[in-house]
Order: C-alpha cells, then structure tokens, then sequence
C-alpha cells in the first residue's frame, strides 16, 4: 500500500474526538484542494502486513489523501483489521462508495464532502455507520451556510457534522461555525490536534 505515515495520536476532530487511535494516512487523492496538508508530503510502499505490524491499540483511523484510490488494497486491511477485533474508522470525500460488505465492517466512516466535486450524498447519507463532515470556510473547496443551510435538513441530523476550515491554533471560522450547527440542529466539531499544535 502507498502511505505517507503511520502515527499514534487522539482523534482530533469528528464524532470521535478525544479518543486515541492509530493512524493509517494513505498516499494520493483525487482532489486537489487548496490548503491539503498531505500533498506534498514523502510516500512509501508497505505491505498489509507490515502496516497490520504497525497498528496498536484497538482502534484505527484509516485517512488519506484519499484511502479509496487503492479499494483493494484498502478492503483486505478492513477485513483482517474487522477479524481482528479492531475497531475501525475511516475518512474519505465520499467520491467513490465503498463495497456493502466492506462498509458494514467500518465503525464509523466520516464522510467530508468537498464543494464541487462528484460525491455520492445519496449513498452515505443512508449509511447508519457514516457520518457526514461539512467544512465551513472560504476556500474554493468548502461550504458556505447558506449552501448548508439548504443541504442539511434533508439529513439525519444526528450524523451531520460542522467544522470551520483552518490552520491557525485559534480557529477563527470556530464561532460561526458552532452558531451554523446549533442554528441547524446538528453537531459541531472542532480541531483538537490543531488547537494544541499535536498531530
């Protein structure tokens, strides 16, 4: 499998903020946003076995780029992770489904659909294991709340997720962000790992 690395860190964003888990970032994407802190970074082949040797603990965050280029490669990590007990979490931008039988081994998939670009809302918004992951900003690639505010209650509301784009440790876009998910009924999330400058 190509990666870019592989790290042990708490889950800084999302429905399962706080909680530590093993990272999996695979290597390449089919989207090119502005901003992407992954895209020029080395990459190097493992085998499955190697990356399986690599993972501790009982949860994995399998991320990218984006992990559905290599299906694969990516389906049969899933399934000796699944045999194994592993719980496991996966991002994507939601341009390619999953295989069914490859989904309902994944704990939780979060789905971060980027503005513009082929996603398949219908397929994962009717997945009871996928949560939808909006990023609000002014990059080309993001949300705006008044997009938001036209796509989101057609949702389940308890999978929809708001989070302001950003870098900077003060998360600038965080209050309108918080204002837009609580105003709409569905949830906030913020950026733990880039608030206290962790990976």
């Amino acid at each position: 499998m190509r990666l870019i690395e592989i790290f042990c860190s708490m889950q800084g964003e999302g429905p399962a903020m706080g909680r530590p888990a093993t990272f999996v970032r695979l290597a390449g994407c089919n989207l090119r946003c502005q901003g992407c802190d992954t895209d020029d970074k080395p990459r190097r082949e493992l085998s499955i076995a190697d990356v399986l040797e690599s993972i501790q603990g009982r949860r994995v965050v399998i991320t990218g780029g984006e992990p559905t280029l290599q299906m694969e490669g990516l389906s049969q990590l899933i399934s000796l992770l699944h045999d194994q007990g592993t719980e496991i979490h996966i991002e994507t931008n939601g341009t390619n489904p999953i295989p069914e039988d490859i989904l309902e081994k994944i704990h939780c998939a979060v789905v971060s659909p980027k503005l513009g670009s082929h996603f398949h809302i219908d397929f994962w918004a009717g997945k009871k294991n996928v949560h939808l992951k909006f990023v609000l900003g002014k990059a080309p690639w993001c949300w705006t709340s008044e997009l938001l505010e036209q796509l989101v209650p057609a949702l389940e509301k308890e999978r929809v997720w708001i989070m302001a784009y950003g870098t900077d440790r003060d998360m600038p876009g965080a209050r309108v962000a918080w204002d837009l998910a609580l105003h709409l009924g569905v949830n906030y999330s913020d950026r733990l790992h880039i608030r206290l400058k962790r990976r």
